[in-house]
This record gives structure tokens, sequence and C-alpha cells, in this order.
């Protein structure tokens, strides 16, 4: 950005050498008065500063304190957990013993399982031995049986025989007396026989019986020394398991032992480190201590500073009573903007622009500074608590509203919940969503921020959601100015900044510096600026203007050889871009192919050099370089032939698209950026229709909706890639142009918040 003014005042001719002297010499008086006064505030600021790095250093005290508590016990413990590691390694050795002496017992049980199955074998041999012998036997018994059948018969075949001879006997008569004698004798011969054959026919099927015993015997034996072999083998593997899981044992135990044998060593170096991190402890402490008498001094110095600032305010203010002022001009600047507001209300703005304006006309808790720290602004100063959630604010006491009132927490408090209102629809009021209860508030479910408390008329409360540092920066931004609640509740606006709204118009509106800014009255009197871009440029040089901004390359070109005017440079931590409307049914907007087309079509380097005399580079991202280093990335070429390709894949070459435009100036740097666009559209067959809208209305939902494409910028409020990319990628905010909807960045956005 490039900022012109001029080098002198322009002075009436006709005024005399004296009125001449007198306004020169009454304005250094009045700067003499603000610098004093400035000075003052600034040794005030520096003192609460000042306040709270002792507040801090005590506090950082009480933690190494506590540290060194903790270090010791940390010590004891330690020492505590060695012995016990030696007891550990003591025991561990013993258990590695008795390991040794159980593998010496499993391997005797192992070696006399295994003689059991031996045993259990020669048993097994000898059963089935018997079984076969047993067996033998009772072929022979059935051999017998067979025998006797056959000494049966002969005995049945005797003893009929023997009734054959009685018979023939007893029919020789007295002839066969003699034969029948032995007739019967053989008969008692052959039935004693018969007895004998019953006899040992009996014998032999008790032995059978027997036989059937002893074999069933053995089988049941033979069964029984099957489970013992069974039994003995598992027992085997038994023993191997418990040889392996003590020789397994045996390992780890060693392992163990190795294990804390080391551990006792790193112990010993834990002991060692925070032997060395309590004597840095202690010599931190003795740093601290050191600090605090230094703070207490720069107090002291602070102190009697103050007291120095305070007589030479006194004197000052004499010296300037003793002067006559009422000759004095007041000091106007005069300038222009591009754009028309349309309206004051901080809350409702989010036009970079306007915001130059606003951020004159009110103050918030706290300030940005141009590098983008932090610095006091109605809040004295501020501090988180343990939670690291729960901010807590002091205000100034004295600080007032423009209407003379004195600012106060109920107003802070009413200001960010009128910010969160969903009656309001702030299109900023993103920026406070991470206070608990303000999604809750925000979606009309609550009737207050429960986050939010006044503590007393000087002291607010706020807790946010999760920790958040970033969250400072946005109550730094002028949308989060603090306004006087009273008069906002009857519809005006009325804030606390360095002027007030003197006079407004549709093509004005002049900034009158308030007398009692809470920071020092202002250098200038009054500010004039006009709404409009007709030769602004031409009016600057003709000494209409005193100073205005400049971001072309043509308007930097013509002011070159006005030797008095002088410029002043700043890296503008932004991003211009082309934005596809994303919630239309064009195939511009649907088509990932198509899109990359476009992107390939337009020639980013030439609008960089012919436009913006090279005061830019092509975005490699979303995020500037100023935020964030992105050299890392590939920037998207200019190919006009593949985007040829592209477009005739997708059968679009030839379709012509509607780009919003601004109904103003074409040397508007918007309009001519998108006279650029459509030339290079143009060249790979694509036409466009503008859309004209007024440049008021360009920004606005309705018109967004009416377009494939706009042409648009995102200016960061801070250093923050929160702050930056929230806005333009979260489909909550009005910011996101292009109505961008994904689930997935929302949810790394806001992881990306809590790390």
């Amino acid at each position: 950005m490039f900022t012109f003014r001029k080098k002198y005042r322009e002075i009436d001719e006709s005024n005399s050498e004296n009125r001449l002297y007198d306004n020169n010499f009454s304005v250094l008086a009045h700067n003499e008065k603000c610098i004093v006064d400035k000075m003052n505030n600034k040794i005030s600021e520096t003192n609460f500063v000042v306040e709270n790095l002792i507040s801090t250093i005590n506090t950082i005290s009480e933690y190494v304190e506590v540290q060194l508590g903790s270090i010791d016990k940390v010590v004891n413990e330690i020492n505590t957990y060695s012995a016990l590691a030696e007891e550990v390694s003591s025991s561990i050795e013993s258990s590695k013993q008795l390991y040794t002496q159980t593998l010496q017992v499993a391997e005797d049980g192992s070696e006399a399982v295994n003689e059991s199955i031996k045993a259990m074998g020669d048993i097994e041999g000898s059963v089935n031995y018997s079984k076969s012998v047993v067996n033998t036997l009772d072929n022979k018994a059935a051999d017998i049986n067979n025998m006797l059948d056959v000494i049966k018969d002969i005995a049945d075949n005797t003893n009929l025989l023997a009734l054959n001879a009685s018979i023939e006997a007893a029919r020789a008569g007295e002839a066969g007396r003699g034969f029948s004698v032995v007739a019967t004798e053989v008969k008692n011969l052959a039935e004693r026989s018969m007895e004998s054959v019953s006899y040992i026919s009996r014998t032999i099927q008790e032995i059978n019986e027997s036989i059937r015993n002893t074999i069933l015997a053995m089988d049941e034996t033979m069964e029984r020394v099957k489970k013992g072999s069974d039994i003995a083998n598992n027992t085997l593997k038994v023993f191997k398991n418990i040889i392996e899981s003590v020789n397994t044992s045996t390992n780890v135990a060693e392992e163990i032992v190795s294990a804390v044998s080391m551990q006792t060593k790193s112990l010993e170096n834990i002991i060692y480190s925070t032997d060395d991190m309590n004597n840095t402890s202690g010599k931190l402490m003795f740093v601290i201590e050191v600090a605090s008498l230094n703070t207490q001094y720069a107090k002291t110095s602070l102190f009697s500073l103050s007291q120095v600032s305070e007589d030479l305010k006194i004197i000052t203010n004499n010296f300037l009573k003793m002067l006559d002022l009422q000759n004095k001009e007041d000091i106007v600047l005069k300038t222009c903007l591009k754009v028309v507001p349309k309206t004051y209300d901080p809350a409702l703005n989010y036009d970079f622009e306007i915001a130059n304006i606003l951020s004159n006309l009110h103050a918030s808790l706290l300030t940005i500074g141009d590098s983008g720290e932090i610095s006091p602004g109605l809040a004295k100063n501020w501090y988180v608590e343990d939670d690291n959630r729960t901010w807590i604010f002091n205000l100034r006491k004295g600080a007032k509203f423009h209407n003379g009132k004195e600012v106060t927490a109920e107003d802070v408090k009413y200001c960010f919940e009128r910010l969160l209102s969903p009656k309001l629809n702030s299109p900023n009021n993103w920026t406070l969503e991470d206070i608990e209860g303000a999604l809750e508030f925000k979606n009309g479910r609550a009737s207050s921020v429960s986050g939010m408390k006044v503590i007393n008329r000087y002291c607010i409360s706020i807790k946010l959601s999760n920790p958040y540092s970033g969250f400072l920066l946005n109550l730094g931004q002028f949308f989060c100015a603090i306004m006087d609640k009273e008069e906002l509740e009857k519809g005006n606006i009325v804030g606390c900044g360095a002027f007030l709204l003197e006079k407004k118009g549709e093509d004005h509106c002049t900034l009158a510096a308030f007398k009692d800014f809470f920071n020092g009255v202002p250098y200038i009197d009054k500010l004039e600026i006009k709404f409009s871009n007709q030769n602004s440029l031409q009016k600057l040089v003709d000494k209409e203007y005193d100073f205005m901004v400049i971001d072309g390359k043509e308007d930097m070109d013509k002011i070159k050889s006005v030797e008095y005017l002088n410029t002043s440079t700043a890296v503008l931590m932004g991003t211009y871009y082309a934005g596809f409307n994303l919630e239309s049914n064009s195939i511009f907007a649907s088509n990932k192919e198509v899109r990359k087309a476009l992107n390939l079509a337009i020639n980013k380097k030439r609008i960089v050099e012919e436009l913006l005399g090279g005061m830019g580079e092509e975005a490699r991202g979303p995020i500037p370089p100023g935020i964030l280093d992105n050299s890392y990335l590939g920037a998207i070429p200019y190919n006009p032939q593949l985007a040829k390709e592209l477009l005739r894949k997708n059968n679009v070459d030839g379709k012509s698209i509607n780009v919003l435009y601004r109904d103003d100036s074409e040397s508007l740097l918007f309009n001519k950026i998108t006279t650029c666009i459509v030339e290079d559209l143009a060249s790979v067959g694509i036409s466009c229709n503008l859309v004209k809208v007024p440049p008021s209305e360009y920004l606005k939902p309705e018109s967004i909706k009416k377009c494939d494409l706009c042409i648009s910028r995102w200016i960061a409020d801070s250093g923050d890639a929160d702050n930056f990319l929230q806005p333009i990628f979260n489909p909550a905010n009005i910011g996101n142009l292009s109505r961008y909807n994904n689930r997935k960045v929302i949810e790394k956005l806001e992881e990306a918040k809590n790390l």
C-alpha cells in the first residue's frame, strides 16, 4: 500500500508574516501539548505494564519455588525407586536361582517319566506275550475238548457194545456167563470213562472261563497300560513345557536384570540431571529476584519520570495559557476514499477502506501495533487465570465516550453480546464465538453469554470454550469496538476513539479530534474525507487533498514527477482473488476441471506487473506470505493452451460466464483487474457478461448470486492465520463470498485454533 501526503501546508499569500508566524507557533505549542499528553499517557501505560511484569515475575517466582519443591520430591521418589529397583534386581537373581533348581527338578522328572514310559512299554509287551500264551492255552483246551468228544464217543460205543455183549451172553446161557461178567466190567469201565469225560469237560469249561476272564483282565490291563502311557506322554510334554517356560523365564529374568541395571544407571543419570535442574532453578530463582529488583527499580524510575512528566505538563499548560492561541487555525487534513460507507456501525462493517474511518472513531479493549503486537487499549492490563481459558481485563478509570460518559465493564459486555446477537446478524460475530456460551447465545438458545461476567465497574471476566491466544487479536479489531450502551439501545452510535464523527453526508464526512481521548489528543484537529473516485489523483496533485492511498502502477507513475509529494510504503497482508459462486448451477462452479482451466487461462504475472507495478506477487495459496511462509507451494502456471484443451474436453468452449462488475470508474483497480480477466478468458473462447452493480452493493450476498465469478480481496485484520482463514472459508461468515463449504476444512480450522 502507498500513501502520499504534502510536504508543506498551503499558506494564504494574503496573510501577513506575523499571522503566519503566530499560527506556526500556535501549531508548535499545540503539538507540544499533544506530545506531553501522549508521553504522560504512555508513561502511565508503561507503569501498567511494569505492574503486570512485577505480578508476572512474582507468579514465576512462586512457580519456581513450587518447581524446586517438586524437584526435591522427584529426587526423593527417584532415590526410593532406585532402591526398589535394586531390591527387584536382587529378587530377580534369587528367582533366577530358583528357576535353575526348578529346571533341574523338571529335567529329573522328565527323565523319570521317560523311564516310566519305557517300563509301560515293557509291561505292554509282557501282557501281550501272556495274552498270546493264554490264547494258545485256550486253543489247547479246545483241542482237549475235541479229544474228550472222541473219548465220549468211544465210551458211548463201548457201553453199547457191552450191552450187546450182555444180551449175547444171556442168549448163550451158562456158556456165556463169563463173557457176561466181562461185558459188565466193560460197561462199568465205559460208564466210569463217561463220568471222567464229563468231569474233565466241566474242568475244561472252568479253565476256558478262567482263560476268558484272564483275557478280559489282560485287555483291561492293556487299556490301563495305554492310558498310563498316554498320561506319561502328557506328563512328559508338561515337563517339556515346564523346561521351556523355565528357560524362557530365565531368559526374561536375565533381560529384566539387564533392563533394571540399565534403568538404575538411567535413574542415576536422572538424579544427576535433576540435581543440575535444581541448581539451574536456584540460579533462575536468583535471576528472577534480580529481575524483580530491576523491575521495581524501573517502576520507581517510571514514577519519577511520571512526576517529571506531570511537572512538564503543568509547565506546558501554564505556558500555553500565557500564549494567545485564539488565532490558531485548525489543523485540517483532506483525503478521499473510493467507496461510500453503508453504515458507521463497526459491528456491521467488513470493508477494508471504511475500516480506516471506523478505527479512528472507535476504540477496543486492546490495540494492535503496526507489527501485529498487542498493546493496552481501554483495558490497561489483563491476565489469564490458571485454567488458561479465563481472561481478566481491567479497564482504565476515566476513559470517556464522545458524549462525556465514562466507559464501564457493562458497556463492554453489552457491546460484545450485541456483536453476537442473532438480531443484529453481524458479519463479524465469528470473532467472539470462542467465548463460552457464545454459540448458544448467537443461535438464540440463551439470553446472555455465560462466559462473560462483570466483576465490577472497571473489570470484566471473559472465559473461552478452549484455550486460544489468537482471541486477544480479535479484541483489538475495530468491529469489537466499545460503544455507549444507553445510546446503542436508542439506536445511536457513540464511540470513544481518537476522533468523533462531526459531519456526515452522502459524499463526505468530517472527523474531529476528541479532546478527552484516553490515549492523548490527536495532532490534527479535523480530517475531511470525500467519497469519490473521480479525478482523485489530479486533486492530490492540485493540493485539494493532503494524502490518499495509491494501489496501482498508472497512478504511481503519474506522481513520480511531482516533487512536493513524498511517499510512505507498507506491506499489505492481503490477497486479491477471483472467486466462483459455488452455490450456482453453472458448469463454471460445479466442474473442477473447468475451474482449473479458468485458473490456467488468467495471466496473473501481467496483472502484478502492469496493474500493480510489481507491488505484489503471484499467490501460492490463500494465506499471504506475510502471515505464513508458503514458498514451498507451487503457483498455478499461465497455460492458455492447456486451458483450451480442458474447456474442449468438458464442452465449455464458446460458452459465456457472468462476471460481477463494480459500476464505477474504469480506473478503479478492481475494474482494471476484471478487464484483464475478461480479456484472458476471451482468448481461450469464454465470453464474459458483466453484471454491473454499485460499489456499495458489490459484496452483498444478493449481488454475488447474480454471477458466476466475482473479483474481490481479503485483507488481514492481524497477523493471525486463523483470523485470516475463518472469514473466507467458513460458510457461516458473510466474508465467504464464494460460499465455499467443506466440513473437513472447518474441522481443521477449529483444530488449528486449539494447537
